[in-house]
């Protein structure tokens, strides 16, 4: 077969076939916008045929981390009203967009802050197109840990994310 009858059949191949985001069934958004989860939860819950949990995340924290994520997601929940879903890796907290999310892991937990702004002393990253919000790292290890400063980047993240309107 020649280079161009190969280079043919690559793009017949290309063409036949899409990517997996177009040809897999998503669940329909339910009709209540607080609700949804976000559009990269809802391809791996169709991809992987199951839906996550925060159970599932947090099931093999030790007592700490336990208490801290208890204590944090009470904080998160109190500042006001917002959807709170799990994705395969991380719990989400977000109003119109993600604010702030958790990524459990073994031996913490990795609280990412989404600010205007980078905080001093933390990890701190963003992408190009992304110039005016910072993703911040905070790792937590123990419940006394859930307070200022944390909780008020947090609060601040909070009143900083748009709102999601209802209409």
């Amino acid at each position: 077969m020649s280079a161009r009858e190969k280079g043919l059949n690559k793009s017949k191949a290309s063409k036949k076939f899409k990517s997996p985001a177009k040809n897999s069934p998503a669940p329909k958004p339910h009709d209540d916008p607080w609700n949804v989860k976000g559009s990269v939860t809802l391809y791996l819950e169709a991809k992987s045929g199951k839906a996550y949990t925060e159970a599932e995340l947090i099931d093999g924290l030790d007592e700490d981390l336990r208490d801290a994520w208890q204590k944090l997601r009470a904080f998160a929940a109190g500042l006001g009203t917002q959807r709170i879903y799990a994705s395969p890796l991380s719990i989400m907290f977000s109003k119109k967009v993600c604010y702030f999310f958790v990524r459990p892991r073994k031996t913490f937990l990795e609280v990412w802050i989404f600010l205007p702004r980078k905080i001093k002393g933390l990890t701190s990253m963003h992408g190009p197109a992304k110039k005016v919000k910072y993703c911040n790292l905070f790792k937590v290890v123990h419940a006394d840990q859930i307070e200022e400063p944390l909780t008020d980047w947090i609060r601040e993240a909070f009143d900083f994310a748009p709102e999601l309107s209802r209409s």
